[in-house]
């Protein structure tokens, strides 16, 4: 067993919940190891005698160099990543796969979960990169997200806990406030109108998240975690979210003209399991959605996570369609061939 550069706390404490929450005796933890984790959580992976676990801890006052993050108690947002995790893991669960990792044991004095591995091997950011998008991703990734989508539909109070409005509020300031000072009046007001919109919407549980690297991609399977920023919305931001990476990656692989076809077919799998609202009225909010979520893929301070790979001139390219879809109104799959930019 490792402890190399893990806190003394944390390991301490990532023992105890993998013990009690495996029934583990004390020589049946093997390795540990630590994860890249989230904004504000500890995240190991524990190989035991009886295969792989995953130990996630959120903390207080972890200092951020990037975001100005809100003071919410760890115990809190522990609570609610747990919750939402059971809940999408349920909606699934008739895939037949563990798209969504099972969450094992809680610890709620230790702010902490074990949970089984995700499954599938790399983060979906390693194929957009490459300019590549596996059958599982086009197919299944749409299937879960619309199951999480109808399950929850309607189904909780817009002042519940899972309505998550500080956190909602911090990225949308961070994604819609800081983007709109970048363009011109109209424009920033299309964007600040697209956001208090979205502010008024509690239809349904989303990921709140659902970024290429809290994706894992296999040669057949698709896992989906941390699910810490969900909150109460719409479905048009889960969406706008993940297919914003798909239209950059198309562009900077030589392959925009695809984007209504690609974006069709994801949409069609969705829409093949979500019927809580009309695809219509959901494909036109993801347009302003969409050429938001682009704009601050190259704008915001994690910039650098999401658009490494991206060549100036698709850039400028992506920027300029980004710009053009924020003007307009329709459905994205119809827009996006006319808002092609060559």
């Amino acid at each position: 067993m490792s402890g190399d550069v893990i806190p003394e706390a944390r390991l301490r404490d990532c023992l105890a919940v993998t013990r009690r929450g495996l029934q583990l005796g004390g020589e049946a933890v093997v390795h540990v190891t630590r994860e890249t984790g989230g904004l504000f959580n500890f995240v190991l992976r524990v190989e035991t005698s009886g295969g792989v676990v995953f130990f996630k801890q959120y903390l207080d006052d972890v200092p951020n160099p990037t975001y100005n993050l809100p003071k919410i108690p760890a115990s809190a947002r522990a609570q609610l990543a747990c919750d939402v995790q059971r809940i999408a893991a349920d909606a699934t669960r008739s895939l037949g796969q563990d798209v969504v990792p099972e969450i094992i044991h809680f610890d709620d004095a230790r702010c902490a979960f074990l949970m089984a591995k995700a499954a599938g091997e790399r983060p979906l950011i390693d194929d957009l990169s490459a300019g590549q998008r596996p059958a599982a991703f086009v197919a299944r990734l749409p299937q879960a997200l619309a199951m999480l989508h109808q399950a929850t539909y309607h189904r909780f109070a817009p002042g519940s806990g899972y309505a998550n409005t500080a956190f909602r509020d911090f990225k949308l300031g961070l994604q819609y406030d800081d983007v709109a000072r970048k363009l011109d009046p109209d424009e920033a007001a299309a964007v600040i109108r697209c956001k208090e919109r979205y502010q008024q919407r509690a239809e349904c549980i989303t990921h709140g998240d659902l970024n290429s690297r809290n994706i894992i991609i296999g040669s057949d399977t698709i896992g989906v975690i941390d699910f810490e920023q969900a909150h109460l919305g719409a479905p048009a931001y889960d969406l706008a979210y993940i297919l914003c990476e798909v239209l950059i990656s198309l562009e900077t692989a030589g392959a925009g003209k695809d984007a209504p076809a690609v974006f069709g077919e994801f949409l069609d799998h969705y829409f093949a399991w979500f019927d809580a609202a009309t695809r219509a009225s959901v494909e036109s909010e993801v347009t302003q959605h969409l050429a938001i979520q682009t704009l601050y893929r190259f704008w915001g301070p994690s910039r650098g996570s999401w658009t490494f790979y991206v060549d100036d001139a698709s850039r400028t390219r992506l920027l300029a369609r980004a710009r053009t879809l924020l003007m307009a109104q329709g459905p994205v799959s119809e827009l996006l061939e006319e808002c092609e930019v060559s």
